[in-house]
């Protein structure tokens, strides 16, 4: 509708400039001609010619008036009878009003009057007196076309905003029926049905490329539900271990029994697996909030990959090589990277027979850190999905011991935050790097 009215408004106005136009043009050439015929008999009347015989009118001419300066009429003809200059005595081109005369008659008009448009030129007689020269046209050869047109106009627009209205609407109907379809298909997608994609129409243009869009959108959350899905799995699947061996432990407990310093032990080290596996998952729900409400700081990167290194060493009977350790500073959260740099050398503790090398390097802008074992390495096809939530080089094999299986997703949850990326390769030694 709002459509139609524009385009009504814009017809209407467009009707009036032409009906407009129409008109000024038709008046310019009655105006000229007019004035061409005036000049014409102007001349013949100042070369002897009897006035008498140039008052004919022609077919445009209802009034012709051939007289002086002061009113005297010397001859006079055409369809309006004039008792004296139908425009006055001065010369140009006017709209006057001139009585009407039936033929025949003598004078008597009954106050019926009609718009003449006259042309009035000077000229002068044989005897070098002056005289005017009138001509005059009835404005209905001008306005009858102009009425003719705005007639049409009145009966054809309505019509024609009707038809430009369904023309529009079919337009629109068309071009929205994928947007309908997309509509209808978004709010049959359900919450737990996210493999369902819109329809994407074969048009080429925006409509296309935002169905496109949506489907994009779609696959992502489609994945990062189906990521959830696992994550829930595994982490019950994970958290139902321990929590059954503690369950095991407590229904046949006995405090007398000479064996409880050992089940002790057991108690004290499943629930510290749960603990650590609740850690685990508390870091990687609270990532992002953090993110945003902490903002990054410079962190010196050396200091921070050498306390941990050392405290590596500490721990462990293994041999940590830490001489390649260039300084570095970068801008990041330090409680973040700490965690992010410790889980990769307890992973790397975990797996190493004998020997852990730490290496930092700076190169083009960037920091590169290095963290390779002499253990058993990674195969390449299960270098990707180690980094994971609960990840397992081989299903049919239980989980290493004092790991969560959350450490590496930390990690690389940690440095895809900090604009980086992690990576999993060979290492000289023989294992993982």
């Amino acid at each position: 509708m709002t459509a139609a009215a524009v385009v009504a408004v814009a017809l209407g106005v467009g009707a009036l400039l032409l009906t407009s136009a129409l008109r000024g043009r038709l008046l310019d050439n009655l105006d000229t001609t007019l004035r061409s015929q005036a000049v014409d008999r102007a001349a013949l009347l100042s070369n002897g010619a009897d006035p008498g015989l140039l008052t004919d009118s022609l077919l445009s001419e209802s009034v012709v008036w051939i007289g002086r300066p002061d009113g005297t009429t010397l001859a006079s003809g055409g369809k309006l009878v004039v008792d004296g200059p139908p425009a006055g005595t001065t010369t140009g081109v006017r709209t006057v009003e001139v009585a009407v005369v039936e033929p025949g008659g003598e004078g008597e008009h009954g106050g019926e009057t009609e718009k003449v448009r006259v042309a009035t030129v000077a000229t002068t007689l044989p005897d070098g007196s002056p005289a005017l020269v009138s001509l005059g046209s009835e404005l209905e050869v001008v306005d009858d076309p102009v009425g003719a047109m705005r007639s049409l106009l009145v009966l054809g627009l309505p019509a024609l905003v009707l038809l430009v209205a369904l023309l529009v609407w079919m337009a629109v109907s068309r071009a929205l029926r994928p947007v309908d379809a997309i509509r209808h298909t978004a709010e049959s997608i359900e919450g737990q049905g996210l493999d369902a994609r819109v329809p994407v129409p074969d048009s080429d243009d925006e409509i296309e490329r935002l169905a496109r869009t949506l489907n994009e959108m779609l696959d992502r959350l489609h994945a990062h539900q189906e990521a959830q899905q696992r994550f829930v799995s595994d982490a019950s699947h994970e958290l139902k271990s321990p929590i059954a061996n503690l369950r095991a432990e407590l229904e046949t407990i006995d405090l007398d029994d000479p064996a409880w310093p050992e089940i002790r032990a057991r108690l004290v080290e499943q629930a510290e697996r749960l603990t650590a596996i609740v850690d685990d998952l508390l870091v990687l729900a609270a990532q992002a909030e953090r993110a945003e409400e902490t903002p990054p700081e410079p962190v010196e990167l050396d200091a921070l990959v050498l306390d941990e290194a050392e405290e590596t060493a500490r721990l462990t009977p293994l041999a940590v090589d830490m001489y390649d350790v260039e300084p570095a500073r970068v801008l990041a959260r330090p409680d973040d990277l700490r965690r992010a740099v410790r889980n990769l050398l307890d992973n790397a503790a975990r797996h190493a027979e004998h020997r852990i090398r730490v290496e930092l390097h700076r190169a083009n802008g960037h920091v590169e850190l290095d963290i390779s074992d002499d253990g058993p390495g990674v195969p390449p096809e299960a270098r990707e999905r180690i980094f994971d939530r609960f990840a397992r080089l081989d299903d049919a094999r239980g989980r290493d011991q004092g790991g969560t299986g959350l450490g590496l997703a930390i990690v690389k949850e940690t440095v895809e935050r900090h604009g980086g990326r992690v990576s999993v390769a060979d290492a000289d030694e023989g294992g993982a790097r």
